[in-house]
């Protein structure tokens, strides 16, 4: 097939026309809403319950640790199962929990050990529900389209995220927590219910019978021999890990510089959200539409080099007098415009070289990955925080994530395969 009739299948015009991956991106979309509706909800409750703010970021953290404990474990049983099956069974798990939630709210019998112990069991879900979605593109999407369609599910998803954030305040504030807790409920169930309606081409869904005899531990093994021996599916897992890292500073201190550097407040804090996840939609737009016109390292190496020009330069608003919550703001955008050119091209690269009845775990294994340097990264951005003032810490991430590139670029593998 020739370049240009590659090119000539990418868009959102011609995603539109496939019925089951829109439905699925539909699907994803209101779970995504509902995630970012609980992350709010659950926070407020353990205030309301508590008074501590010690409690609201320990719940936020143990949402990292049933990915990191379980996550290879849980991409390994997805090879095995339907994808389809299994995003329905734990979005309506999630709706049940978080029903439970409600009730147990609306009855004034929810304890503080209640919510820790939903989180986690929905943090368990979710590790099953994460491998399903990204088996799942490349079964309702022909590989010409991976670049596309993966750029339009990010965006989607940051959408729906968005949404949900500015939603769950809204509600929270005019029906109060235990409705706006009955109504995510709900919102995981209807998930479930528009999934349970995708179907899936036949030829895709069957797995391979050989993979029934082997063991999970052995499975488990063989994802992490097999990025071992692709070198650059490696190179970038550990470069999604440094940049997870990186970005840790300014996603624990972003409260402090919106209130001291900006000198602003709430409002402040929701314009540079707003912004930086504006960004990324707009660049996975932008992905959508002319990302197969390039090759994939020309947009990774500018989405590194976007992204951290422009988080080295959210130092500049501290040596300004005036303007700087819209420079910190458009900088903000700046960053996220870069993060769907930096790794939507990485994640189609994985989807097109990893075997379909490997894709769950091998997916598993790289977010497992990229997601244990988060505790760590949370830690030593609060102690680099009392070393360093806020500018130049971000001067400093931000041309660490810039040099990434230039390693990137003395990657044989990296230059030849992308």
């Amino acid at each position: 097939m020739s370049e240009g009739a590659v090119v000539g299948k990418q868009g959102l015009g011609e995603l539109i026309r496939t019925k089951p991956y829109m439905q699925f991106m539909l699907s994803r979309m209101v779970s995504r809403f509902g995630d970012s509706i609980d992350s709010i909800a659950y926070s407020w409750m353990v205030y309301i319950l508590t008074g501590s703010k010690v409690l609201m970021g320990t719940l936020l953290a143990v949402n990292f640790l049933p990915n990191i404990l379980f996550g290879l474990f849980a991409g390994a049983l997805v090879d095995r199962l339907s994808p389809k099956k299994v995003i329905v069974m734990t979005n309506t798990g999630r709706g049940v929990l978080v029903g439970i939630t409600a009730l147990l709210f609306a009855l004034g019998q929810l304890e503080v050990w209640h919510l820790f112990v939903i989180t986690i069991l929905n943090s368990l879900l979710e590790c099953f529900t994460s491998p399903a979605e990204v088996t799942s593109v490349p079964r309702l999407l022909p590989q010409s389209m991976l670049l596309s369609g993966n750029a339009i599910t990010s965006s989607a998803a940051r959408l729906a995220e968005l949404a949900g954030l500015a939603a769950a305040g809204i509600l929270i504030a005019t029906v109060g927590i235990a409705w706006t807790i009955w109504i995510d409920a709900a919102l995981f169930a209807l998930s479930a219910l528009f999934m349970s309606r995708v179907i899936y081409p036949e030829w895709m869904s069957p797995r391979a019978t050989s993979s029934a005899a082997k063991s999970l531990i052995s499975e488990m093994a063989e994802a992490f021999h097999f990025l071992r021996k692709h070198t650059l599916l490696l190179v970038s897992s550990v470069l999604f890990a440094w940049v997870n890292f990186c970005l840790m500073p300014y996603n624990v201190l972003r409260t402090p510089y919106v209130m001291e550097i900006l000198q602003s407040g709430a409002w402040g804090l929701s314009v540079l959200s707003g912004l930086l996840v504006g960004g990324i939609i707009l660049g996975g737009l932008w992905m959508s539409q002319r990302g197969a016109h390039y090759r994939k390292n020309v947009l990774v190496i500018t989405g590194l080099v976007m992204l951290g020009f422009g988080y080295a330069m959210t130092a500049l608003p501290a040596y300004m007098t005036a303007f700087q919550l819209p420079v910190a703001g458009l900088l903000c955008f700046l960053m996220g415009f870069g993060v769907p050119l930096a790794t939507t091209p990485l994640i189609s690269y994985l989807m097109e070289v990893t075997p379909s009845h490997m894709l769950g775990r091998v997916s598993a294994l790289q977010s497992m990955l990229v997601l244990s340097v988060s505790p760590l990264g949370s830690v030593l951005s609060g102690m680099l925080a009392d070393w360093f003032s806020m500018p130049i810490l971000f001067i400093i991430c931000g041309v660490l994530l810039g040099l990434s590139a230039i390693l990137l670029l003395a990657s044989k593998s990296f230059r030849q395969e992308m």
